[in-house]
Order: structure tokens, then sequence, then C-alpha cells
């Protein structure tokens, strides 16, 4: 299955549907989407990633996930909800610590059609990845060491890389 992230915004809800295997080369144009919209106004009232169609994720996505749950919180005190997860995602999200942040619901609710198929031309920098497992550092000693060589990495090649 191809990777392809869709993103939809109305009455002030954010609405993303995750397609197939979700790594780093999906997520620039998603992170400037989100968090533009995130810290514009009016507020965003709610954010929910439909998963169902997601077979597995990289940990820039989850970083992502993170970012924007932490930013909606924010202003928001609630956090972004992840809806239709398979097992395997369901699995690497506990093994991050992701899902206690978050609201899990079974089911997707219905998503206003059509999405926007985000493009995936621009490809991931060594700034945004380095910021999303920042953000996955921050949740647990585990990630820390799980993370740490790869943060130590990205360090020296992201000072030069603004995305």
């Amino acid at each position: 299955m191809e990777e392809v992230l869709y993103i939809k915004e109305t009455n002030n809800r954010v609405y993303i549907r995750a397609q197939g295997h979700i790594t780093a080369n999906a997520c620039p144009e998603l992170k400037a989407r989100v968090f533009d919209r995130l810290d514009a106004k009016p507020a965003v009232e709610d954010v929910i990633i439909d998963l169902s169609s997601c077979e597995y994720m990289d940990s820039t996505f989850m970083g992502l996930i993170v970012g924007f749950n932490k930013r909606f919180m924010r202003f928001s005190g609630r956090p972004i909800r992840l809806a239709g997860l398979s097992e395997t995602c369901m699995k690497l999200l506990k093994t991050i610590g992701i899902v206690r942040l978050v609201t899990i619901e079974k089911e997707p609710p219905a998503f206003p059609e059509p999405l926007e198929r985000l493009g995936a031309e621009a490809k991931a920098g060594a700034g945004l990845v380095l910021r999303a497992h920042e953000e996955l550092i921050e949740l647990s000693e585990e990630n820390e060491r799980r993370f740490s060589a790869l943060r130590d990495a990205l360090k020296g090649v992201a000072g030069a890389d603004q995305d």
C-alpha cells in the first residue's frame, strides 16, 4: 500500500488520515500545515487522526503526533484523538508511550469529504527528524536510550536544516 497522508479542516476541526506505511518522507507538509493551523485563529476545537488504513508508522511520524498533541493541549486542555488503530500501530504507540497522552477511539468518526492529499515532494530534513525524536525522548528514559544515538547524529546536520 502506498504511503499517503490526507488532511481536511472544517468547522475548526482538523482531520488527518494516514494510509499505508507512514515514514518521515510523508511528514514535512503535514507538519507545516497542522502547526500553522494550530497557531492560527480561530482556535482548533479538535484534531482527529484516522489510522484505520495505516499499516505502519515510523518514529518520525509518531514524534509528530506527540508534537501535535502537545501544541493542541497547550490551548485546548484536551488531547488529540487517534482512531481505528491496527494491532501493529497500537503496539508501536504503546511501546513509545504515546497511548497515555492521546485519546484512542476504536472507530474513526465520519470525515468530511473530499480530503486533500498531501504531497510527498518535500523530503524530510534532519531538523524535522531531530525535533520529532526529541519529542519522543521527552516521554521516557527508555526512549532516551532508544533514540539518543540518532539524536546525536542528527544534531550535527540539523543546524543547517531549517524544516
